[in-house]
């Protein structure tokens, strides 16, 4: 099981990266909060992920868990928040991509991924091939306007793996 922030679910869908992600994870789970973000608003925006996400939750391929109590006070969006929270009340993993966000997540002590690492995960695992690396790389790229040497970083570490 793994909880998905926002901007990581919108990679993903873009990426068309969920498959990848159910067979690292097993189980993928977005808040309430993430669930409004991609999916309500993104479809009243036109997005079509949000339609695709919409999907896979329709599918089961994604669950929602219901945060009941109050948030803590963590200078975030309510989705990361919520990721994060969730996270701790269920010692689970979780996929987040906002730089600020995994700092906080990580100092509570949680493990946290992010889409390069799980390609990276996925790629040890012999989960997808070396084509199919470069492309989720190469979308990834495209969607997430990493820095260069945050893309020369995952490419050395795919050498070393190799």
């Amino acid at each position: 099981m793994i909880k998905i922030d926002a901007s990581s679910l919108i990679y993903s869908l873009k990426m068309n990266f969920i498959k990848v992600l159910n067979k690292l994870y097993n189980q993928l789970i977005i808040t309430n909060s993430v669930f409004e973000e991609v999916i309500v608003d993104g479809k009243e925006k036109g997005k079509p992920d949000a339609f695709i996400g919409e999907k896979l939750i329709k599918e089961t391929t994604i669950k929602i868990h219901e945060i009941k109590k109050d948030l803590l006070k963590l200078g975030l969006g309510n989705g990361e928040t919520e990721v994060i929270q969730n996270s701790i009340d269920l010692n689970c993993p979780c996929l987040i991509d906002d730089k600020k966000a995994k700092r906080i997540a990580e100092s509570f002590g949680l493990n946290v991924r992010n889409i390069p690492i799980s390609i990276l995960e996925a790629f040890k695992k012999n989960i997808i091939d070396e084509f199919s690396f470069e492309d989720y790389l190469n979308k990834w790229i495209k969607y997430a306007n990493p820095s260069y040497d945050e893309v020369y970083f995952i490419k050395k570490i795919k050498e070393l793996i190799k």
